[in-house]
């Protein structure tokens, strides 16, 4: 039986007033950025299940690092890593998305129940295009990056980095309403992380509620290096707190999906946050 499909789930959560929805990570590389990646099936399956059981309602599943200053795998390598991770979690009832930059590889795993594309390239290529169009349950992540992980944080500039990545979702979202898919499939990710400086970061933070105007809007914050201050450099778990200050100022803006390394803390966050406001907020 296949996995619930993501929209379905992110359409049930909006109904019930439960989002933010919390996306739990599964790295499946040597090298990732937090130190988690996993790599056997046996360790994957066992991640998978401890995030589902603390809380998270969807996973995404990365077989490239997309660290700062990491270099690019080749198909072949990215799928030896990704298809075996998915026949591992076969039979967990849970939404997958998919960290790819090939539409090959999503396409793969469409047959394993994947129905969010999460592609840090913007959504440039017109493969995914074409499998947007051919399997309506799919939704995908358009996501603002300045140049590739390997150079992304070389130096990063913005005449107004909001206005840019205002434009960025204005055009994209146009871009794909040309090709036939609707902005209700979309998700919107700044790219935290991705091309920017700790001031970009948090001014694009600051301008959430603009950006969740324009559509869903998502926000992967977890453990990044921008939540230390100038000087720091915290080990990458040392930072789930203030992640969670990052999901708390989000949900008050707009936020509608948490992708985060800490399904209990995102999930604690939304749901004191709503008690707060009480019913009529929910």
């Amino acid at each position: 039986m296949p996995p619930a499909d993501f929209r379905t789930r992110l359409d049930r959560s909006r109904d019930k007033g439960e989002l933010p929805l919390v996306m739990g990570i599964v790295n499946i590389t040597p090298d990732s950025f937090s130190g988690d990646g996993r790599l056997t099936p046996e360790r994957i399956r066992s991640h998978a299940c401890r995030l589902i059981d603390a809380g998270a309602e969807a996973l995404d599943l990365g077989a490239e690092s997309t660290r700062p200053g990491s270099s690019p795998i080749s198909e072949s390598v990215e799928r030896d890593r990704l298809l075996p991770a998915l026949e591992a979690l076969s039979g967990l009832d849970i939404p997958l998305s998919i960290d790819t930059r090939r539409p090959s590889l999503f396409n793969e795993a469409l047959s394993f129940g994947a129905s969010l594309i999460n592609d840090v390239g913007g959504l440039c290529d017109p493969g995914f295009f074409e499998i947007l169009r051919k399997n309506p349950q799919v939704m995908a992540v358009l996501m603002h990056a300045r140049g590739t992980p390997e150079t992304m944080q070389k130096d990063p500039r913005y005449d107004n980095v909001v206005d840019t990545v205002d434009a960025f979702f204005r055009d994209g979202l146009d871009r794909l309403e040309k090709n036939g898919i609707g902005k209700d499939r979309i998700l919107l990710d700044p790219g935290i992380g991705f091309g920017k400086t700790r001031e970009h970061n948090l001014a694009l933070l600051r301008a959430s509620d603009r950006f969740a105007r324009l559509g869903t809007l998502m926000v992967a914050p977890s453990r990044k290096r921008f939540l230390d201050s100038p000087g720091e450099d915290r080990a990458p778990a040392d930072r789930d707190v203030a992640t969670a200050a990052v999901m708390a100022w989000s949900l008050l803006y707009g936020v509608s999906l948490f992708r985060t390394h800490r399904p209990e803390l995102a999930r604690e966050v939304r749901s004191t946050l709503r008690a707060i406001a009480g019913p009529s907020h929910g």
